[in-house]
């Protein structure tokens, strides 16, 4: 009975900390000084990929990638958590929508080789089926290994971009700095890292 108790708030800790690092992916990342050239995670990887020297990234777009990964990387993490068919349901339908967030233009259809655009659908899609396989998953270990290295990747991943923005938004002379949005992602990252990893260690101390 402890034990279903402590994994429910774990779940719910889960949940929560996921929420708030969407709320942060929606806040400033980096912020200058006029106001207009302050973005949040998504519009900042929307005004990476148009600088030229993006194209010339290996791979290509590599700022707009790490900085778009975010939404996939909380896909994957919203598959992870769900337990019990009203937690996977409200699981699918946040990845649905986060996936249809993540889709290019209509006018990808008539410019398929556009890289922009086949970048942003090719992370909507691996944001689907990475978070409804995840959600259909059955070993709880699993769940917890993937928690934990799902959010470390999104904290490296988060970081990198920001720093490559913040380069280049230098290389155009623009006083920049990291924004709120971009801590909160962070501190989200780290407490599902840290909550995974003791929920691990509970696990394998009760075993014993």
């Amino acid at each position: 009975m402890r034990r279903q108790i402590a994994s429910d708030s774990f779940r719910l800790t889960m949940f929560a900390l996921i929420v708030l690092a969407l709320c942060g992916y929606a806040l400033p990342w980096i912020v200058v000084p006029s106001g207009s050239m302050t973005l949040n995670g998504h519009d900042l990887a929307e005004w990476a990929s148009l600088v030229p020297t993006q194209r010339a990234t290996s791979p290509p777009l590599l700022a707009p990638l790490l900085l778009r990964l975010q939404p996939l990387v909380l896909s994957l993490l919203l598959g992870s958590a769900a337990v019990g068919r009203r937690r996977m349901a409200m699981s699918a339908a946040a990845i649905c929508l986060l996936a249809a967030a993540q889709m290019p233009p209509f006018e990808f259809v008539y410019d398929i080789n556009n890289l922009n655009y086949r970048q942003q659908f090719g992370l909507a899609a691996l944001s689907l089926i990475g978070g409804w396989c995840l959600i259909h998953r059955k070993s709880r270990r699993l769940s917890l290994m993937a928690v934990l290295f799902i959010a470390a990747a999104g904290l490296a991943t988060s970081a990198f971009g920001l720093s490559m923005a913040l380069g280049l938004y230098g290389a155009f002379e623009l006083d920049a700095i990291a924004g709120a949005g971009i801590w909160v992602v962070g501190l989200s990252y780290a407490g599902l890292i840290a909550s995974a990893l003791r929920e691990i260690l509970s696990s394998r101390s009760t075993r014993l």
